[in-house]
């Protein structure tokens, strides 16, 4: 079993947590946070100018190993103004970001809503 550091502090109410290979996601009224073993971004929903299902022609001209498993949902590139990734020693603040990762349909979902509608 994969041991992923604990999230300190959830921003918002969870709404939604999954567990796919080596990933765990999880949506809150005011974030998303994608995990690794050793790696967690956060992306406040506030920060985030856009989310869009990547179509086969952008996977294909991504260089990244993972773009083939489609196994795990479908590829989506999130725009956003600011994210944190925190490593072990350290966090890191990004600024104009284009971060892509895979979704469920029922996570992509609920992402869209609560981007439609933002929690205050």
């Amino acid at each position: 079993m994969i041991h992923f550091p604990s999230v300190k502090s959830l921003r918002g109410e969870l709404k939604r947590s999954e567990i796919r290979g080596n990933m765990r996601y999880q949506l809150t009224t005011k974030e998303f946070i994608q995990q690794r073993e050793s790696h967690t971004y956060r992306i406040a929903l506030q920060n985030i100018l856009g989310m869009t299902e990547c179509d086969e022609k952008e996977t294909k001209n991504l260089k990244m190993s993972w773009t083939n498993s489609s196994k795990y949902g479908k590829l989506y590139k999130i725009v956003a103004n600011a994210m944190f990734v925190i490593l072990p020693n350290r966090v890191v603040e990004q600024r104009s970001v284009q971060f892509y990762t895979w979704l469920s349909p029922a996570f992509a979902e609920q992402m869209e809503a609560l981007l439609s509608n933002p929690v205050t």
